[in-house]
């Protein structure tokens, strides 16, 4: 074999794996990631967690977009995995439905049926995203059949059967960092749905423990070293791809459904389990 020869080879050799690996990488996208919905399993331990909220479980799930993608085989798979985790309390982070999602009546039945069946004796609590807004009427009706108790703009006292207890605190899309009013010895998780809220500099003045937010769906196609395809509004100085040191520590979720296109790519779908330790 010439000189020659052998570097044709090896040039085709290196194309064939780029080719191979933007194909696989593409059928990935496409086939496997979107349906590949995970659980991530979290401790919060610490020491403003009163001894009463011990082993209480939160699960936290955020952007289900049913309608054009998230259809009722992968929103079984949510509710499957929701009633197995058996949560305490549960949180819901906003965008029930897809904006291109033509909502018919079995579409709403539907969608409120399964979140009346998740049983959360500690509570079901949700914040509403920017796709809710544009459907504000039907999406708070079907939250509030279901016995979602819709939070905008206010801290809430989370107990167990007890006078003490956590605090949640929520800000809407129209945010009011005025309303959180946690104390400093109170463990106070956040949740908001887009996480530039996050980077509101009133809530450097707040006791925060832990905040959580989504709406950016990890940016769905997310590249190794070049990071998220995209940014949002909402999402523009703080995503997945973009993080900042603030002042409390935050999560943003990569959600569940898929919007715009039905690829996910390095940004599985995903919810949160969350079991609360004393210290």
């Amino acid at each position: 074999m010439t000189k020659l020869q052998k570097q044709m080879f090896i040039i085709i050799g290196i194309l064939f794996v780029i080719v191979f690996s933007m194909a696989a990488s593409i059928s990935i996208a496409k086939n496997v990631e979107p349906d590949k919905l995970i659980v991530q399993y979290k401790t919060l331990q610490d020491t403003k967690i009163p001894e009463s909220m011990n082993d209480v479980s939160i699960v936290y799930f955020t952007d289900l977009q049913y309608g054009k993608f998230e259809n009722k085989k992968r929103a079984n798979k949510l509710f499957d995995k929701i009633e197995h985790l058996d949560p305490d309390i549960i949180i819901f982070g906003g965008d029930l439905f897809d904006e291109s999602c033509q909502m018919d009546q079995e579409d709403i039945d539907y969608i409120t049926n399964k979140l009346s069946k998740i049983n959360a004796p500690l509570g079901k609590f949700c914040v509403l995203g920017e796709k809710d807004e544009a459907n504000n009427d039907i999406v708070r009706s079907i939250l509030n059949q279901s016995q979602f108790e819709i939070l905008e703009n206010e801290t809430i006292l989370l107990s167990n059967q007890k006078s003490d207890g956590i605090t949640l605190s929520a800000l809407s899309n129209t945010p009011d960092p005025s309303k959180i009013t946690a104390a400093d010895t109170q463990y106070n998780l956040l949740v908001t749905h887009m996480p530039d809220t996050l980077t509101n500099e009133e809530l450097s003045t707040k006791s925060i423990s832990l905040a959580l937010c989504g709406h950016s769906h990890g940016t769905q196609i997310t590249f190794p070293i070049l990071g998220g395809y995209k940014s949002i509004a909402g999402a523009k100085s703080l995503n997945r791809s973009r993080a900042k040191k603030l002042s409390f520590p935050y999560i943003i979720s990569s959600g569940v459904g898929c919007t715009h296109t039905n690829l996910r790519f390095m940004a599985k779908p995903e919810i949160y389990y969350f079991m609360l330790q004393s210290k």
